[in-house]
């Protein structure tokens, strides 16, 4: 399979200031991840509000410039790319936000939104244009009377469709989706996931879907990456993680996931205290304050992503989670 998106020691950091007289701290959002995602596959990151999740979002669709570290769309390194280069960059990365109700332009038709990216970034004619905006929208479950609709006129759900045939226009090797169904009601959620598959079946796109929703992410997923506080804590195939979690953080997160099926032998496990400060997070494992397993070790020392049962771990005492 051909490789699309590469990240390599990613980072991406912020500084701010502690007050009048206080000086400035530097939050590191983003702290050295790694991974590969091939086309027609689908990377799910996951973990708590204040991960980093998003902000990896904004580094890969080219949004924000990473601090450090390197990031290839194509086999094509985006840092120092000419302008030239990031324009084609860009059009091979698109993204789908969160809220369907603020990522389209309210003043502006259904139609005209969509066909703005084949406007900028293609030769076509008006005709050619609007061509192929109608057969996008009849991929994606929407009426040819919807093309001179404004966005109000739309339910979430549909509105989501809308933003999602606008990233697709394009035609683009990657597709970032950033909690695309967490503004949906429940019951449109599996339509709109489904809606996710079937195009990236079509175009053989790869995706990076972000979520918090494990439940979610077991129904898309190949890969998942756990992230903890800016740094990846557990990333491998999607049956191995969901299986048999093997860092403390992968296991709660689990364990905290409703089931329709729930085994009553099988013990709860709880996060106890709150995500630290990124502003002066703990030293050695960033998990160490909240893990049940901590130890001393996990105090001084940073655990560094090492090969573990298929999958990459960064957890001290991960080997004694192997064969449990």
């Amino acid at each position: 399979m051909t490789v699309v998106l590469t990240a390599r020691d990613l980072t991406r950091h912020y500084e701010v200031s502690r007050g009048l007289f206080k000086g400035h701290a530097l939050v590191r959002a983003l702290n050295g991840v790694s991974f590969e995602l091939e086309a027609g596959k689908t990377l799910a990151v996951v973990g708590e509000s204040g991960c980093g999740k998003s902000t990896l979002a904004r580094a890969l669709t080219l949004i924000e410039e990473p601090s450090s570290g390197s990031l290839k769309i194509a086999g094509k390194e985006v840092t120092g790319a000419s302008k030239e280069d990031r324009k084609q960059l860009r059009r091979d990365v698109q993204m789908v936000f969160q809220s369907p109700y603020a990522s389209l332009n309210p003043r502006q038709k259904v139609g005209d939104q969509l066909g703005e990216p084949l406007l900028i970034n293609t030769n076509l004619s008006k005709a050619e244009r609007r061509e192929k905006v109608q057969a996008m929208m009849a991929q994606v479950g929407l009426r040819p009377e919807h093309y001179h609709r404004y966005p109000h006129m739309f339910s979430g759900g549909q509105r989501q469709r809308i933003a999602l045939a606008r990233a697709m226009m394009l035609q683009p090797k990657v597709l970032v989706a950033d909690e695309p169904t967490s503004a949906l009601d429940v019951s449109i959620q599996a339509q709109v996931l489904n809606l996710f598959m079937d195009l990236q079946q079509e175009f053989n796109t790869a995706y990076v879907f972000i979520s918090h929703n494990l439940s979610v992410v077991r129904h898309v997923a190949d890969t998942v990456l756990v992230m903890y506080l800016g740094r990846p804590a557990e990333m491998g195939p999607k049956e191995e993680i969901y299986n048999r979690p093997l860092h403390p953080y992968t296991q709660a997160l689990l364990s905290a996931t409703p089931t329709i099926h729930p085994d009553p032998l099988k013990p709860k496990i709880k996060i106890v205290g709150e995500l630290p400060n990124p502003l002066n997070p703990p030293s050695g494992c960033a998990f160490h304050k909240r893990c049940p397993y901590a130890t001393e070790r996990c105090v001084n020392e940073l655990p560094e992503l090492r090969l573990i049962d298929n999958r990459q771990v960064a957890c001290h005492h991960a080997e004694q989670f192997v064969a449990a």
